[in-house]
């Protein structure tokens, strides 16, 4: 495995790009998975390792992909653009993937797609949400599993205007690009539909305190409060807020990857009535949603796939149809039959837009509840299909 015979290596592309490199199984495909070991979702790390190895246990059973072993190959990494970049070259130099995947957020994934073809890798996301990674920072080789904010939005917009009554709204998110991006879109969102927006609030990242910032929601609170806090800071301000009634002073209150299924237990009554779109939870209709569900809990002793979870075993899926579709590991031809493939996933049937990459996949509006057990869970209010959800294609993607 670790003989440095460019011969012996499988694709001619790495062998032609770096002279050298490690050869490893012909009838082995490895994939990179990237997991972030450190800060606020560091805790998210298991859930998707248990997805991936799942899906590459059902997926070898069924034959593989191109009729070849998929392997995983997990890379951690502290969740910086730079260490995130050191663990993708690792993976394709070092250690023979020509696929990557994992825990990669929007302020890393735009250093990491920049990369991809000098390295001769091709990426499915999973996590960053920010557009314009399927937008001005566009590349050939990366493509976007997970929604994108502009979805999100879209869901809520329909979601909204179900609500009328609420039209003043708060903002709190994290500082960077994705909590920037989110809170500007909500912004266009609710002027568009008539209301006004209140206080905007940001947080960094890894933030353990935020009594300052619920002091100052609660002194004067419009009708709803749109929250795009993630991780750990996320627990922190479930927890804190409940101390002071934040949310109780809202009408609604809107979460944007903040009650996700990794930290709800956490945070358990703190977030009671609080809504929470996501792109999966377990209960949701469908037969590959309901086998995917049923084999995680046989395979993890009961436990309930995250909706991050379901991202991460549709990525797989993803790239195993394509390589099928292409009948090839070569990343040029996998990177082709991916671009407008359509095709059924964990998250039902899904369609990957060949213009920029974003898969069209559902999106579900839920209500944080209590189940029949007494804990919290999620009560699917409404689901919205990922072609009524689906941006135009931005104009400053350039492939």
């Amino acid at each position: 495995m670790k003989t440095r015979l460019a011969s012996q290596i499988v694709g001619a592309t790495l062998a032609a790009m770096m002279g050298a490199a490690p050869a490893y199984a012909a009838d082995t495909i490895k994939i990179g998975v990237l997991l972030i070991d450190s800060g606020p979702l560091a805790g998210l790390k298991e859930t998707q390792t248990k997805a991936v190895n799942l899906a590459i246990e059902q997926i070898n059973a069924a034959g593989g992909a191109a009729g070849k072993k998929l392997e995983a190959d997990f890379i951690t990494y502290p969740g910086t653009p730079d260490t995130a970049v050191d663990g993708a070259t690792r993976a394709v130099q070092k250690d023979g993937a020509l696929f990557l995947t994992g825990m990669d957020t929007s302020a890393v994934s735009p250093a990491l797609s920049a990369k991809l073809s000098a390295l001769n890798a091709l990426m499915v996301e999973v996590y960053a949400q920010a557009d314009a990674m399927t937008g001005k920072n566009c590349a050939p080789n990366y493509f976007r599993a997970n929604v994108n904010d502009s979805m999100l939005m879209n869901a809520a917009g329909q979601f909204l205007e179900e609500n009328p009554s609420v039209k003043k709204w708060d903002i709190i998110a994290v500082d960077y690009s994705s909590g920037r991006d989110s809170a500007q879109k909500f912004q266009a969102l609710v002027k568009s539909q008539g209301g006004s927006i209140g206080k905007v609030l940001f947080t960094p990242s890894g933030t353990a305190d935020f009594g300052a910032k619920i002091s100052e929601l609660g002194a004067d609170p419009g009708d709803g409060l749109y929250v795009t806090i993630f991780g750990s800071d996320a627990i922190n301000l479930a927890k804190q807020q409940a101390q002071f009634g934040l949310f109780q002073k809202y009408k609604l209150v809107l979460g944007n990857s903040f009650v996700i299924p990794q930290v709800l237990p956490a945070m358990g009554d703190t977030v009671l009535g609080v809504y929470q779109t996501l792109g999966f939870v377990p209960g949701e209709a469908g037969a590959g949603a309901e086998a995917f569900v049923k084999a995680y809990k046989a395979k993890y002793n009961g436990e309930l796939p995250a909706y991050t979870s379901a991202d991460q075993y549709a990525a797989i899926q993803l790239m195993a149809a394509a390589i099928d579709k292409a009948n090839s590991t070569d990343v040029a031809a996998v990177r082709g039959a991916l671009a407008g493939l359509k095709t059924d996933t964990v998250l039902g049937p899904v369609a990957v837009r060949a213009e920029d990459h974003q898969t069209a996949r559902p999106i579900l509006m839920n209500l944080i509840a209590k189940n029949a057990d007494g804990k919290p869970g999620y009560e699917i209010k409404q689901v919205f299909s990922g072609e009524s959800l689906l941006p135009p294609v931005d104009k400053a993607c350039k492939m």
